[in-house]
């Protein structure tokens, strides 16, 4: 345990010692916030984040390839991989650390946009419940997303084709409900029940479902075990 938290805590360090911890925040919240500023202007705006959570959750599936894609990748391309690997660390304390890192700066990035709300707060009556509930639902696929993006860097040294390899595959995630909606039977049900989207609307409603907790869990447990079988395999080459 103190392995990842020492690797979290550099992690987390890094992104704010270099440039692209402040790009992925501005980006994200800047998007964020002219949704807002739109959506409020609105003729008859509403005291309601369900829109905003859609956005936010696609603005997720952008920015976790980013913020991920240096975390093994880097290391392999610049040669310091090796050298981490000879001190007393195990590989999945490696891609449990590299994981929390990224997720950390994540919630940072999530916390500071619970400033929507809270505006809407002062001049309506937000339905708290849905709100919490959808932050859960942001926060359940950011651990997702962060997952396969840590995934897709064990895979190469090439940050570039780490995060085209991990917005690849979260696009996948996103867009099988689609096969779901048009098709029907067996196939039409696996497609909803794996499909990111359909599983996060429960929680963009308000409703707290189980089934969408354990797909997001399952998913980000499954894909950290293939990023740490990835390292595993360096090595015994």
């Amino acid at each position: 345990m103190r392995n990842i938290l020492t690797i979290a805590q550099r992690e987390l360090v890094a992104y704010f010692t270099s440039p692209m911890g402040y790009v992925a925040m501005f980006f994200f919240l800047g998007v964020c916030g002219l949704i807002y500023v739109l959506s409020s202007a609105m003729s008859t705006p509403k005291a309601d984040m369900t829109g905003m959570f859609h956005s936010m959750v696609f603005l997720s599936l952008l920015i976790c390839p980013v913020i991920t894609m240096a975390l093994v990748a880097q290391e392999t391309n610049m040669g310091t991989y090796e050298l981490l690997m000879t001190r007393p660390v195990r590989d999945y304390e490696v891609v449990v650390g590299k994981y929390l890192g990224a997720l950390a700066l994540y919630a940072v990035i999530i916390l500071i946009t619970a400033e929507f709300p809270l505006i809407y707060g002062i001049f309506g009556k937000p339905d708290w419940g849905q709100t919490m509930c959808g932050y859960l639902g942001i926060f359940l696929t950011g651990m997702a997303f962060i997952s396969i993006g840590v995934f897709t860097s064990s895979l190469t040294s090439n940050q570039i084709a780490a995060a085209a390899m991990g917005i690849f595959i979260l696009l996948f995630f996103w867009l099988v409900g689609w096969l779901g909606a048009g098709g029907s039977g067996v196939i039409g049900e696996v497609a909803k029940s794996i499909s990111i989207y359909e599983n996060f609307q429960d929680f963009q409603r308000g409703i707290l479902s189980g089934k969408a907790l354990i797909f997001f869990v399952t998913l980000t447990g499954f894909f950290l075990f293939l990023a740490t079988r990835a390292l595993e395999s360096r090595r015994t080459v």
